[in-house]
């Protein structure tokens, strides 16, 4: 009877001792859970605020550098591209990068520069324009500028010279459109292609260019020209 007493007494102790031990291990794993989601919601949250002020320390760098830029300030611009080199690629909240700003303004020696930094021939602004695009644009808009050094060195960098913009025309179009001869001299000696729809001839002979329609219409019979 005693043995009976005392085998009753150690398996409730034993059951008692087990139930001790199993809740202390559902605790510690219970709290090393909660722990560990602490960690992970700090270093996410400590990411989240980092990643805020880059990302606004980054936009006032490129608002700063797109005023240069704007207002050819090229000391100020290369100042800015000195320290930070990373930005000429990056969208300004127009939609344009560092590198297309210099292009659209025809700045040949912010263009040789950001080259130099890595900036992207082929990226487009988010009104599908390319940098090539953008520079023979300048030149349109501002005929009395006969220094084609700006979209000479994009042809060079292994720029496209017949990436249409977002309404699919070429630049070769847009020239013709606007009756702009040396423009289109210089585009036609670089093999820019006139097979592209509407018909850049056409397109002059309707705008009333004839002087830009017959220097198209001689290259496309493959007389020469010469670019002046």
């Amino acid at each position: 009877m005693l043995i009976q007493i005392i085998q009753k007494i150690h398996n409730c102790f034993i059951s008692q001792m087990s139930h001790w031990c199993n809740s202390y291990q559902s605790t510690v794993i219970i709290m090393w859970i909660c722990f560990s989601i602490l960690i992970y919601l700090a270093i996410v949250f400590l990411l989240k605020v980092t990643e805020i002020f880059y990302s606004q320390h980054n936009r006032d760098v490129l608002d700063k550098m797109y005023k240069a830029i704007d207002e050819n300030d090229v000391v100020g611009c290369i100042s800015f591209l000195q320290k930070h080199p990373h930005c000429v690629n990056e969208f300004c909240r127009d939609g344009y990068t560092p590198f297309q700003m210099a292009c659209a303004n025809g700045n040949t020696q912010l263009v040789k520069l950001m080259l130099k930094k890595g900036a992207d021939v082929n990226l487009k602004s988010a009104k599908e324009e390319s940098p090539f695009y953008l520079a023979t644009f300048y030149y349109i808009k501002y005929p009395q500028f006969k220094n084609a050094t700006c979209i000479r060195e994009l042809y060079y960098a292994g720029a496209n010279i017949d990436e249409p913009n977002g309404k699919g025309l070429t630049p070769l179009q847009m020239a013709a459109t606007f009756g702009h001869t040396p423009l289109v001299k210089w585009l036609l000696l670089k093999k820019a292609s006139t097979r592209v729809m509407p018909d850049p001839y056409l397109i002059a002979c309707s705008q009333g260019h004839q002087d830009t329609a017959s220097v198209i219409w001689k290259m496309s019979k493959g007389f020469a020209i010469e670019y002046k």
